[in-house]
């Protein structure tokens, strides 16, 4: 067959359906795994596949979303990755021969890379690199990462296929209410899988087809990629003890041609599906042609993203504050603090250029005398877990450039290139590899041109090199470079002039490090604001400055007005007498240091550990320890909570602010035993028989424990007896019961039904990707956790007794 990419950007395929519904069909029992029940039924296997086929499917999936040594460890089976991978692409191909496209499937291994979760993200490479080696050796067409739920972990997973294979890769996120479980939404994920190198992306999973019209729509709005959507036949529901997803194959079919008009050109669909739905969708397809993608309008953006928050720079687009401040050799507090591993400052310092109205953070971590292949990554995961904003990364050493590339989970801007060879040579495939823009300066090995036409020809030299290592022109942003005034006041407007001469003939986005043109004389901001509306006069997209100063923030609201960026004056009339409204939870500056009940509040809810302890040991100078639970840790507890449930806040900054208040408890219950630290009871916990995907379960556990509550975590796979042996054993109020799958949720009912009996005073509750509240109702359960907040707002409001 012609090449998948070439194929899919010519017509819209039908893909294949669920895989673990027909193997139930086919005699797949309960909790087991598919890949290893695989190698003792290939015949089964091969069956699915040729319905699948029969029913129209031009893409036909391995059955291997389990197949990392991550997972298949699950079952000791770490050692069979190649065996289990090379055999279901083998009985892929053999079905479909030439008639289909083999795609190779590749899932999340249940872990979040650290910070988030305790694997270091370059094992994780290895370990999705080690997967995908064998589906190409099984002779699969492309990789396709499936059903991820974080950011960071497909980026990892899509490192590892570009590194290890010469297949196309694409990328397939799930969502729940537009975003990720960790906060991604669809403009992020095209941002950043785009810049790495997905060949194809989009959604699959989640709930079902209507729900992903809107994602798919979102993705299309920024990305010209190919997009996939497989929505789920709906959610489940139990009907005389069996689940059941209640969309038809012609519920489905209503919505094909609607995903094609958006742009979708691989069409299939997820859990609960058949071939009887994949015939129908097939059926339901107008035309195969593609629909052609929406023409380009103006000049190209620069889009920079974290985890869960975009930034555009544009001449169409508000100019973009970067924050300054974070910088050793400009500021002797900063590099006693990295001098120190006083994290907590350096993301304090970055909370309050955010709250100022800065919407990049430049990182420099190069202290003299420190090594900065040590700093730069750690500061990186510090910033992303507190922060909720992307990141440049100001630094020339490339070992060091690209630890701290590796551990951003997002797309960065790399700050900077110059057009010294060495340094395009060694930066810019650093860029092309991990999917950021840079920053290029126009000097090279002469330093610093006094005319602006030849500033102009450096930038025109750095992209060149940038178009020959395959980094977009929209991803390259121009340093025109300004010198002190102290001794070359004149050459002041050759910056601007060269400003505008890189927007006329090279049409790429601009910034300057603005705060050199006051070197070394008084009264700086007088200059960095007069220059600043200079610069912006002549068509600046952003500056690097310092985001405290009023008169900057003033010249920059002002001054995108008169340049004719800030239509209708919007942004203006919201900015006049309230300067920057705050884009993070983390800073209060209302809050009084000396009292210790506000500033313990705060501190948690930054995730600022360090602080922590001392403020509880003030507090308790003047209250006791039930004073500082319910007044100083509980609601700051509450506050993230509600950030978190209203998306102004995500799951990283949940955890961090749990981490901190956990460390709290732990002081209060090492120090005071004899007085009452828990809130309220004991919670068992555990994913239920024959289903080991833990990492809701987890969340939840945490956050438990986080909010003082004695938490006995049974782990995955738990059959009804453990979980009444523990609750009585334990003495616990509360078991709460986790299920991601369909083929597992239905022995919810049957711990429910042995709890009830043997200790009926004891509550349950339920949650998990596929339990709904109407589920839940319908077998006897006592709560519905929707999310981890949710849980724990349902335990609380029980009145936790002992269940015997």
């Amino acid at each position: 067959m012609a090449d998948f990419i070439t194929t899919l950007k010519k017509q819209v395929l039908l893909g294949d359906g669920a895989m673990g519904t027909m193997l139930v069909e086919q005699g797949l029992p309960p909790g087991e795994n598919p890949e290893l029940w695989m190698l003792a039924h290939p015949l089964a296997v091969q069956q699915v596949h040729r319905a699948y086929l029969e029913a129209g499917a031009q893409v036909i999936q391995t059955n291997t979303l389990s197949g990392t040594e991550l997972k298949l460890k699950e079952y000791g089976a770490a050692d069979l990755v190649e065996e289990v991978n090379i055999t279901a692409a083998r009985l892929a191909r053999e079905v479909v021969q030439d008639r289909a496209f083999v795609a190779g499937i590749i899932g999340p291994t249940g872990q979040f890379p650290a910070p988030l979760g305790d694997l270091p993200w370059t094992e994780l490479v290895e370990v999705f690199g080690r997967q995908a080696r064998a589906l190409e050796a099984g002779g699969v067409d492309f990789i396709f990462l499936e059903t991820f739920s974080d950011l960071g972990e497909i980026r990892a997973a899509l490192v590892a296929a570009r590194k290890y294979t010469g297949l196309p890769v694409a990328c397939s996120l799930t969502y729940t209410k537009g975003r990720t479980l960790t906060g991604t939404s669809p403009q992020i994920a095209a941002i950043v899988l785009e810049a790495m190198g997905a060949a194809c992306i989009g959604a699959n999973c989640s709930t079902g087809a209507a729900e992903l019209l809107a994602v798919m729509k979102e993705y299309r709005q920024f990305t010209r990629l190919p997009l996939l959507v497989e929505p789920n036949a709906g959610m489940p529901v139990l009907i005389n003890g069996a689940t059941v997803f209640k969309e038809t194959p012609q519920d489905m079919a209503r919505f094909t041609e609607p995903f094609r008009n958006l742009g979708v050109n691989l069409i299939g669909a997820c859990c609960g599906s058949t071939p009887a739905h994949i015939k129908a969708m097939g059926e339901a397809l107008s035309a195969r042609e593609p629909a052609p993608l929406p023409e380009q309008e103006g000049p190209p953006a620069t889009r920079l993203a974290s985890r869960s928050r975009a930034v555009t720079l544009g001449s169409k687009e508000l100019p973009v504050l970067i924050g300054e401040r974070i910088n050793p050799s400009a500021r002797k507090a900063v590099a006693e603090a990295l001098r120190q591993q006083n994290w907590d400052f350096i993301i304090q310092e970055g909370a309050l250029q955010l709250d100022a109205g800065a919407l990049l953070l430049d990182l420099n971590t190069g202290l003299a005398g420190g090594d900065e292949t040590r700093l730069l990554p750690e500061g990186v995961r510090r910033l992303q877990m507190s922060l909720d904003c992307p990141l440049v990364l100001d630094c020339t050493n490339p070992t060091a450039l690209e630890k701290g590339l590796q551990e951003f989970q997002g797309k960065a801007l790399i700050n900077s290139v110059n057009g010294d060879k060495k340094s395009l040579n060694s930066i810019l495939p650093l860029a092309k590899k991990y999917g950021a823009a840079v920053l290029g300066l126009t000097l090279n090995e002469s330093g610093i041109p006094d005319k602006a036409e030849e500033r102009l020809d450096i930038a025109r030299e750095i992209l060149a090199a940038a178009e020959h290592y395959g980094l977009p022109r929209e991803d390259m942003i121009i340093d025109c470079l300004v010198l002190t005034a102290a001794t070359s006041p004149e050459l002041a407007l050759e910056t601007v002039r060269a400003i505008t001469l890189v927007k006329e003939h090279l049409g790429v986005n601009t910034v300057l490090g603005l705060s050199n043109v006051s070197h070394g004389l008084p009264q700086r901001s007088w200059l960095n604001a007069a220059f600043l509306s200079l610069a912006l006069g002549a068509g600046l997209d952003a500056a690097i400055t310092n985001p405290l100063d009023h008169r900057i923030r003033e010249t920059m609201i002002a001054g995108a007005l008169l340049t004719g960026r800030d239509s209708g004056a919007r942004n203006y009339l919201a900015q006049a007498g309230s300067l920057g409204s705050p884009a993070n939870p983390p800073v209060n500056e209302d809050v009084d240091p000396a009292d210790p009940g506000p500033a313990l509040q705060q501190a948690i809810l930054n995730g600022q550990q360090e602080t922590v302890i001392p403020l509880v040991q003030k507090l308790l100078e003047k209250s006791d320890v039930l004073s500082v639970i319910n007044e100083g840790i509980i609601p700051a507890l509450e506050m993230i909570g509600g950030h978190f449930a209203r998306g102004e806040a995500y799951l990283p900054q949940l955890i961090l602010a749990g981490d901190a208040a956990k460390k709290a408890f732990t002081y209060l219950k090492d120090n005071f035993p004899r007085q009452q630290t828990a809130q309220g009871g004991t919670i068992v916990i555990g994913t239920v028989k024959g289903d080991i995907h833990d990492i809701g379960k987890n969340i939840v556990s945490a956050l438990l424990e986080n909010h003082g509550f004695r938490v006995i975590d049974l782990g995955k796979s738990v059959p009804a007896e453990a979980f009444l042996e523990a609750a009585r054993r334990e003495k616990a109020g509360v078991v709460a019961l986790s299920a991601l799958m369909t083929t597992t949720m239905v022995e919810m009912p049957q711990v429910i039904k042995l709890l009830k009996q043997e200790l009926p005073g004891v509550k349950v509750i339920v949650g998990g990707a596929v339990v709904t509240a109407e589920y839940a109702q319908e077998i006897g359960a006592d709560g519905y956790g929707a999310d981890a907040v949710e849980a724990v707002k349902i335990v609380r409001g029980f009145s936790l007794a002992p269940g015997l």
